[in-house]
């Protein structure tokens, strides 16, 4: 990937194209979601098309879709309809190479045909995100046997699970990962630490404890919102990269952009400029691991 020339001059920049492992497109014309209405910024659709134009000079050879929060109820969602609308989005851009869907994991077994349907005819679905961050009763869900048992369901697929939560939920985590000793567990944005509030000790506390398990990675993606999202700095962050890789290391960290769910405080060339800049000391290999390795092999690619 590459940024400008001058910038080129102060940091050493990997010679290889990214690999973007959380990818957000959404048609508001073909599915719902509440949760984006009357929102500023996103409340309107996003497509392809628009992530091309926003990469600008960054080279992405793979991206996977993540899946947003599509609305659903307690008897069923827009699971498969949000995969055929990435299938569609695929065929203008063939290096949408995962899938990531939302499937209701917290009916336990039921969920198993669901699953089943997904593996046969969809073939690029990678895993499965069910959402606990926006839950009415998050603890409740994360916690339940039903949905500890729908989790644990995916070591039968060979996929992964996706954990998104905020950094006050992540107390429940500590205590759900005990419960899923197999399945590949990736956890997103950090769990969204407590930047802003400065809550630097607990962040690395609790990163500390989920490193023990090695069924767990993490995503080092969109950590300005936590900040202050109009007006962060590098050194807002550095703190929280550099305990990220002082704990996890270059084997189990792994690069996303979450687009465009970044926009809301940053662009997609300046926040890989921000971990260009922190990752500096970095070797080729390490490097090379994080922006692409890692998520090809954890996503399982084939690239």
């Amino acid at each position: 990937h590459t940024i400008s020339s001058c910038q080129k001059d102060k940091i050493k920049m990997p010679n290889y194209p990214i690999i973007d492992t959380h990818l957000h497109i959404w048609d508001m014309e073909r599915l719902n979601y509440s949760a984006f209405e009357g929102h500023p910024l996103f409340g309107k659709s996003y497509h392809i098309e628009d992530f091309q134009k926003d990469c600008e000079d960054l080279e992405i050879e793979a991206m996977v879709f993540v899946e947003c929060f599509a609305d659903f109820t307690k008897k069923g969602g827009q699971y498969i309809d949000e995969i055929k609308f990435v299938e569609n989005s695929a065929k203008k851009d063939p290096r949408i190479k995962g899938i990531v869907p939302m499937a209701p994991l917290e009916w336990g077994g039921s969920v198993e045909p669901m699953l089943k349907e997904m593996q046969t005819n969809h073939s690029t679905v990678k895993g499965i995100r069910r959402i606990m961050e926006f839950d009415d009763d998050p603890r409740g869900l994360t916690l339940s046997p039903n949905f500890i048992e729908g989790v644990n369901l995916l070591e039968n697929f060979g996929w992964h699970f996706e954990i998104n939560v905020n950094f006050t939920q992540m107390d429940i985590i500590r205590e759900f990962v005990q419960h899923i000793p197999n399945v590949p567990m990736i956890l997103d944005h950090c769990g969204k630490p407590g930047i802003k509030e400065g809550a630097l000790a607990q962040y690395k506390d609790d990163i500390q404890d989920l490193v023990s398990h090695p069924n767990i990675w993490i995503k080092l993606s969109d950590l300005p919102p936590y900040a202050d999202p109009q007006n962060w700095t590098d050194d807002d962050l550095r703190p929280y990269i550099d305990a990220t890789i002082d704990t996890f290391g270059f084997d189990r960290t792994i690069y996303a952009g979450d687009w465009p769910i970044c926009l809301q405080a940053t662009s997609l060339s300046r926040w890989v400029e921000t971990l260009d800049k922190a990752l500096l000391g970095a070797s080729e290999v390490e490097l090379k691991k994080f922006y692409r390795d890692n998520a090809n092999e954890f996503y399982r690619l084939g690239l």
